[in-house]
């Protein structure tokens, strides 16, 4: 009895293990269609992931423009950089050149030297003769011919008198400025629809003397005060700019171009100084190009020439511009 129990209560064990091991095809069945439900779980996370990248990808090479055209003065033309091609100094080195590296090959200079508002807004037409409207980069610099600031910057480096005795007249002429830039910054957006402008100021010209006073290329020239003024009309400008810039509904990166240029101001004409203090320029391209019916005219363009690239961005400073322009393109 006891072996034949034995046995049989071995049996029964191996039977039931037997049982409770073995799985049903129901349990099978269940079992694969988890496995296919996770796997195309799985691929489709995989798909949505690579998508996405995707997707980020594109709209990061999508997110520059089709071209970049620029209008404006001699802070756009490139003057200060050396290798102008033409009057109107510009020159392959000019930030327009620069600005998104390779990612934009179509670029058109047309900014000149000397350009007021007037002059500007006869760039805006041939502006509206070039096609492709639509996603393009419109940038636009103006005003520092209209406010006087070259003029001024001769006025205090060859008087006598101090030349802060102008600052109440400077003042209320670039606050006059406001409205034929609000028609300016519209009569470009008339000119290229659905193209993204955005505006840009002036860096301050000189350092603050309370930051940095020993400057070479000021010093003797620009006493403190001149210097102080210089830097309130360069804020009052740049604000002009801006407010005129919102009223017409357009992007304004003056504040990325001040800051940019902040600590690199006209002092030393060193690696450092981003904008040229007085710098005598002496080459044969020193010859007036402009007739005038006064017999001192010629002089004075000869003379002046040798001083134009003062006050104007180095080849470094061409480079901030056109960081000071991309950041503001990113953040619009």
């Amino acid at each position: 009895m006891g072996g034949a129990a034995a046995i049989g209560r071995a049996a029964l064990m191996t039977q039931t293990s037997t049982t409770h091991h073995q799985r049903s095809p129901r349990s099978i069945a269940r079992t694969a269609v988890t496995l296919c439900v996770a796997a195309v779980v799985l691929v489709g996370a995989a798909l949505g992931a690579a998508a996405d990248a995707s997707a980020t990808e594109t709209a990061e090479a999508a997110d520059t423009p089709s071209a970049v055209i620029t209008l404006g003065d001699s802070y756009s033309s490139g003057l200060g950089a050396g290798g102008y091609v033409d009057d109107c100094d510009r020159t392959p080195q000019a930030w327009n050149n620069l600005i998104f590296g390779g990612d934009v090959t179509d670029r058109t200079l047309l900014a000149c030297s000397g350009a007021r508002i007037a002059e500007v807004t006869q760039q805006v037409q041939q502006l509206a003769t070039i096609p492709g409207a639509g996603d393009r980069l419109i940038t636009v610099t103006v005003g520092g011919n209209d406010a006087g600031f070259a003029d001024q910057l001769v006025n205090c480096l060859v008087s006598f008198l101090s030349c802060t005795r102008r600052e109440a007249e400077l003042t209320t002429l670039i606050n006059s400025l406001h409205q034929p830039l609000v028609q300016l910054y519209d009569a470009v957006q008339a000119a290229a629809p659905g193209d993204e402008v955005i505006v840009g100021g002036y860096p301050m010209l000189v350092p603050d003397p309370a930051v940095r006073s020993d400057c070479p290329a000021l010093t003797g020239l620009l006493s403190d005060s001149e210097r102080q003024m210089i830097r309130r009309l360069g804020v009052l400008l740049n604000d002009v700019i801006d407010n005129a810039a919102a009223e017409a509904g357009v992007e304004s990166a003056s504040d990325e171009v001040a800051s940019i240029f902040d600590g690199h101001e006209a002092c030393a004409n060193a690696a450092g100084d981003w904008l040229y203090g007085l710098k005598i320029s002496w080459s044969a391209d020193n010859e007036p190009t402009i007739a005038s019916a006064s017999p001192y005219q010629p002089q004075w363009d000869v003379a002046s020439s040798f001083v134009r690239d003062s006050f104007h961005p180095t080849v470094n400073g061409q480079a901030g511009y056109a960081d000071a322009f991309e950041e503001a393109w990113a953040g619009r």
